[in-house]
């Protein structure tokens, strides 16, 4: 049965697809829309297909994979049911797929391109809004989402996404002062059973994640502060990563400022883990009506000086949306890494969004340490001891129009990556290009 889910649906993608073809999704753009069955209880879902067309990603042309092209998938079905002005449930079925491409692995486990039909969300929520000092309860299987998403996202670009089986108690009220605190475990993406907690080979899916996370809205006029404590344990592995950090995001006037900083202590593989992280950015609105704005941010997460000692000083990225910040062709995550971006952003006509953003990346510790992607995965290893620091930088086109009273997202997008020195001392090194077409429906 749920094989025959996974593979009657490509039809309806193909239909999907002839309709709108210069599409890609963003979530952003597409509001969730529900339609009522009975008292309390609402139906929603959305269809959503992509086309990637990936070249020389792995600077080689001898290299397998080098070059790839492929649809993905993904339809998800939800249920909500409010049972009283307190209580209610939700419940999510999520279809993945991709069609295409022979240098994936569409068994692995865990796997971010393919799901026979699966439990995506399932949870309990309880949230007495009335009262002067709430204390909100979500338990079961449920996305967490906290700040920008740098170190703890639902990964939502990826055709599986992400999400938890967790207990998340919110005390406060979320829209002036409050605090997260919640207990959790990674679910593993399992394309040929259902989704649970069964060992994996990667070290983040089978982890337990622990955190406080504490939001401020009031405490400084049209500023958020934030605080957070966040724990991955994972004993097979040798990990007990504890994170400490801040982020504060203000106004002032038409610049938007916003800055977090993460520092790490704990174990890593046995070793003894110490790392830090930083992101600093602004921006400046010319145009509120054209949303014209042009900011500049700045990254940085530590390396390993050095691999044959017994310390370990690689930043521990844990489980962010990487795609959103640090270049859309995934090259890069909050590891080992210096960045700095400039980005400009405008809807010059109604409803459609225009952006570039110019990327540049040096590795902070080019001769010890690993070149990382987004998904925390080796793309270089250093060449003995005399690298280049500079990577490359990287070109981000993309443009995205709403249509239908914006029940359907459109997006494509380019980019083009200019390998430089630290490709060269490291390997074969060729440009690499990225072109996606996506469109999100919500149903």
């Amino acid at each position: 049965m749920r094989r025959f889910l996974h593979f009657s649906h490509y039809s309806l993608i193909s239909a999907f697809l002839v309709a709108a073809p210069f599409a890609a999704s963003i979530s952003h753009v597409v509001a969730e829309e529900r339609h009522e069955l009975a008292p309390g209880v609402s139906v929603g879902g959305s269809l959503r297909t992509r086309f990637e067309y990936k070249y020389d990603f792995k600077f080689d042309d001898q290299a397998p994979g080098n070059t790839d092209n492929f649809f993905l998938s993904q339809i998800r079905l939800n249920v909500l049911w409010k049972m009283s002005d307190q209580f209610s449930a939700f419940i999510e079925g999520q279809d993945a797929g991709i069609q295409g491409d022979d240098a994936v692995d569409e068994d692995a486990t865990p796997n971010i391109y393919n799901d026979r039909f699966d439990l995506h969300q399932a949870y309990l929520d309880y949230a007495p809004g009335a009262q002067d000092t709430a204390l909100g309860l979500r338990v079961g299987r449920q996305k967490l989402k906290y700040g920008e998403e740098r170190l703890v996202g639902p990964l939502e670009w990826v055709n599986t996404a992400r999400v938890f089986d967790a207990m998340k108690a919110t005390i406060g009220r979320p829209s002036e002062r409050s605090a997260d605190v919640f207990a959790s475990r990674v679910v593993a993406v399992d394309p040929d059973d259902w989704n649970d907690w069964a060992d994996t080979p990667s070290r983040y899916a089978n982890s337990q994640f622990y955190g406080t996370y504490y939001t401020d809205k009031q405490l400084l006029d049209g500023s958020t502060l934030e605080g957070y404590y966040l724990l991955r344990y994972e004993d097979d592995a040798e990990d007990e990563v504890h994170t400490v950090g801040g982020r504060f995001l203000t106004a002032i006037s038409r610049f938007s400022i916003d800055g977090d900083g993460s520092y790490q202590f704990g174990r890593f593989g046995g070793l003894d883990h110490s790392a830090f992280a930083t992101h600093l950015g602004t921006a400046y609105t010319f145009d509120p009506q054209t949303k014209t704005k042009l900011g500049v941010a700045y990254n940085y997460a530590s390396g390993d000086d050095d691999q044959n000692d017994s310390d370990h000083e690689t930043f521990d990225n844990l489980f962010p949306t990487n795609h959103a910040f640090y270049g859309y062709m995934d090259f890069f995550s909050l590891q080992n890494m210096h960045n700095l971006e400039l980005a400009f952003s405008s809807a010059p006509l109604e409803d459609l969004e225009l952006r570039i953003a110019w990327q540049n990346f040096w590795l902070a510790e080019e001769d010890s340490d690993s070149w990382y992607n987004a998904g925390l995965g080796t793309v270089r290893t250093p060449n003995g001891t005399d690298n280049d620091s500079y990577v490359g930088s990287e070109l981000d086109i993309t443009a995205t129009y709403p249509l239908w009273e914006k029940k359907l997202g459109l997006l494509v997008g380019y980019s083009h990556f200019f390998a430089d020195n630290y490709v060269e001392d490291t390997g074969p090194s060729k440009d690499a290009d990225y072109v996606y077409f996506q469109a999100k429906l919500t149903l």
